[in-house]
């Protein structure tokens, strides 16, 4: 952990799982016994160390557009809004505790975020934004199953644009 400079609290959890695991197999595999357990350990606590942070990397990302943009020091994301996305500004605050959810057996982050989304009444929109342009396409196929299977198809429009999702709450929409 000194070696990647990373936080003692922060990933503790995630590189002693992978040392635990390498102890397991270095005493289970004798043909392991050819490279050094000081090799084998830390091979397999890096590897844990980059795909935490790949994994960190597809999450979704939330912002306010009040917040300053970065290097920029009194430019916020607001003013950079042009006039085709008007349409796509949250009006009203966001709670992202709904990302912090722990339970994601069946559900994915951005259906936790669309929940959330509809149970709030000043939200006219949510904006989705992805890694990738394939993991904006495979996730917005899910959240048109998910609208369909509640029955959302006159609440809720759904539209994707390259690696961003928006939703948008349907003006005389049934509650």
């Amino acid at each position: 952990m000194g070696w990647s400079r990373l936080q003692g609290d922060d990933w503790y959890d995630i590189v002693i799982f992978r040392y635990l695991l390498s102890v397991k197999n270095w005493m289970q595999r004798p043909e392991l016994h050819k490279y050094k357990f000081q090799t084998i350990v830390n091979r397999a606590m890096l590897a844990a160390v980059y795909n935490e942070k790949a994994k960190q990397s597809r999450r979704i990302q939330v912002f306010s557009l009040e917040e300053n943009i970065p290097g920029n020091d009194d430019i916020t994301y607001m003013d950079i809004v042009t006039e085709d996305n008007l349409d796509y500004i949250n009006y009203g605050e966001y709670d992202a505790a709904v990302f912090q959810k722990k339970s994601r057996k069946t559900k994915q982050e951005d259906v936790f975020a669309v929940e959330a989304f509809l149970k709030d009444g000043g939200r006219k929109d949510l904006r989705l934004t992805y890694s990738t342009r394939e993991e904006a396409i495979q996730r917005s196929k899910a959240l048109y199953a998910y609208r369909r299977f509640h029955g959302l198809r006159e609440k809720i429009r759904i539209s994707r644009e390259d690696k961003i999702i928006y939703v948008v709450k349907i003006e005389g929409g049934k509650n």
